[in-house]
């Protein structure tokens, strides 16, 4: 069978069909092989081009955290210099201004003589009573006054370091602008960032481009337009406040389920310029009439070292007739926003009617609000509301009149600027009679005529023969001597000094030819004793009143006044009737 020419044809069929088999395997594995080395490569290329791209950046960024480094140290040099320098100009500010409110401090007391204000006007015998920024109050020959910084003499501003070529406020901005703290730099982000990254976190932030993604858009703000105006006015619930000084504005509120009228303190109660005696009308703006309260509250929260705060503010509970509608107080907690649109509603220029002033917030204070609604005298009181609601943020309290010098020059800050304090922020309030109001005024208006009558007293003269005194007519500023004594003798003090001069020209009076000197003294002593006497009473009785912090916030200036009149009273009769 091994021999049969047919086995072995079957054989090399067999062998050549199973090489044929191998060798087209063979072939598709090497193949398959070439493909997968050509693979390998490309990829090898392309780790061997990223670790090139890493080792560029890491070089890249070793060589900006040297320069960094070497920068920061300069920084570092520049920032302590800087600092040694900003010491010495706090230093060498500090120093100007304790001296500047040193000279100011020390002042007080001072003669200077006669001087002529820039103005042209003459003040003889001056005397300082007090200096601050905004000029110098004094006493002088035709009374007691405050002359601002503008018009007093060159050498005074100088002096006391006062008026637009004033050094201290330029010190100051001077110094704040070279302290403001400078644009953010990058450098300082940037270095802190290099110097505490990873190097494994550096490299891992490398851009891989096959996953980068085109950012997305930022958000933009949008602001809804304020509401139409209109729905905040109420006829019914605006009021016109009438006194025998003056006229003002209100509103009604209800606030914790009672109904008041709101207003300003000195609506109702006046200023020293002119206390109020009584008020004369309260009505709406609808025209229904209010009788006077028989029960009052002023605010009793106040802050002595904020003017024009909350202090001002008075109300009284008065009842709603059917139909008619309140304000609502904003909140305690409430937020108010810059440029957020308000009205101001009151009786401008006490023209009997209310108008109604649009504008918006400028500024947030703890207490008060700045508006740019135009409100003028006459306002006063009237309620400041959010524009689309009967929500009252603020009670137009005063204006400013703006400060003019070369800091301001050009800017809103030269023209005058308003203000309201935030009737909800008041805490705590003094109940009290309407009449014991007024009472607790006219006390402090008798009290200042009285000081009148005794500025008048210290310009009386010894009769040319000692017999008494004789009362002249010249005038003195704008009153005339006889005629202040005369009027003022209706007062508790006026009324001492008429008396008591009277009974020393009755003594005196019925003598013939010139009196000896040891016998009138006597006589003038006692007078100056016993007016003192009644002066000083007074002085100690205002000095422990207990008022409503309105009220007693004018209290140390009448006293002030008093105190150094009184001195010069007394001074009159140490020397000129010795």
């Amino acid at each position: 069978m091994l021999t049969s020419p047919k086995f072995w044809l079957f054989v090399l069929i067999v062998g050549g069909l199973g090489g044929g088999y191998y060798y087209n395997d063979y072939t598709t594995k090497l193949k398959a092989a070439e493909l997968s080395v050509q693979e390998s490569a490309t990829k090898l290329s392309s780790l061997r081009s990223l670790i090139a791209q890493k080792k560029e950046f890491l070089q890249q960024n070793r060589e900006d955290t040297e320069k960094n480094q070497i920068l920061l140290r300069a920084k570092d040099i520049l920032h302590k210099r800087l600092e040694k320098i900003n010491t010495d100009l706090n230093k060498g500010a500090d120093s100007f201004k304790t001296a500047v409110e040193q000279a100011r401090s020390t002042a007080a007391g001072k003669e200077l003589g006669d001087i002529t204000l820039t103005s042209g006007k003459l003040l003889r015998g001056t005397k300082i009573r007090k200096v601050d920024e905004s000029g110098i109050s004094v006493m002088y020959a035709d009374g007691v006054g405050n002359v601002v910084a503008e018009l007093m003499p060159e050498n005074l501003q100088e002096k006391y370091d006062l008026g637009v070529s004033a050094l201290v406020p330029k010190l100051l901005a001077a110094l704040a602008a070279f302290q403001a703290p400078s644009p953010s730099g990058m450098l300082t982000e940037k270095s802190a960032d290099v110097q505490t990254r990873d190097p494994k976190e550096v490299t891992s932030k490398l851009p891989d481009m096959t996953t980068a993604q085109i950012p997305a858009a930022s958000n933009v703000a949008r602001t809804t337009p304020a509401p139409v105006a209109g729905a905040s006015f109420d006829a019914s619930c605006l009021i016109i406040i009438k006194t025998d000084h003056d006229s003002g504005s209100g509103f009604i509120a209800q606030v914790d389920g009672k109904t008041y009228v709101y207003t300003n303190a000195h609506v109702i109660c006046g200023t020293p310029e002119g206390f109020t005696s009584k008020i004369e009308s309260i009505k709406t703006a609808s025209g229904r009439n209010i009788p006077t309260p028989y029960e009052i509250e002023l605010s009793n929260t106040y802050d002595p070292n904020s003017s024009h705060g909350l202090e001002d503010v008075a109300r009284f509970q008065v009842t709603l007739k059917d139909g008619e509608t309140a304000y609502a107080l904003a909140e305690t907690d409430f937020s108010i926003s810059i440029n957020q649109r308000v009205t101001a509603y009151g009786n401008s220029l006490a023209g009997d009617a209310v108008t109604s002033l649009d504008g918006a917030v400028l500024g947030l204070g703890k207490d008060r609000i700045e508006v740019s609604c135009e409100i003028v005298p006459g306002n006063s009181g009237g309620p400041i509301v959010l524009t689309d609601t009967k929500q009252v943020i603020g009670i137009s309290t005063y204006l400013d009149a703006g400060k003019r010098d070369i800091w301001t020059r050009g800017t809103v800050f030269e023209k005058v600027r308003r203000f309201a304090v935030r009737p909800e922020k008041v805490t705590q309030w003094r109940k009290m009679q309407y009449t014991s109001l007024m009472s607790s005024l006219a006390e402090l208006k008798a009290f200042d005529r009285d000081t009148l009558t005794l500025s008048a007293a210290c310009y009386l003269d010894p009769k040319p023969n000692r017999g008494g005194f004789d009362i002249p007519s010249r005038p003195r500023g704008d009153y005339v001597i006889r005629q202040v004594i005369v009027d003022g003798s209706r007062f508790t003090l006026g009324a001492a000094i008429s008396s008591g001069i009277a009974r020393v020209n009755q003594r005196l009076g019925a003598g013939k030819g010139t009196m000896a000197i040891t016998q009138v003294v006597p006589v003038f002593a006692e007078f100056f004793a016993s007016v003192a006497q009644v002066s000083s009473s007074q002085i100690s009785m205002l000095s422990n009143a207990d008022r409503a912090p309105f009220v007693k916030q004018f209290i140390p200036e009448l006293l002030e006044i008093r105190k150094t009149i009184h001195a010069n009273f007394l001074n009159e009769g140490a020397t000129r009737y010795r």
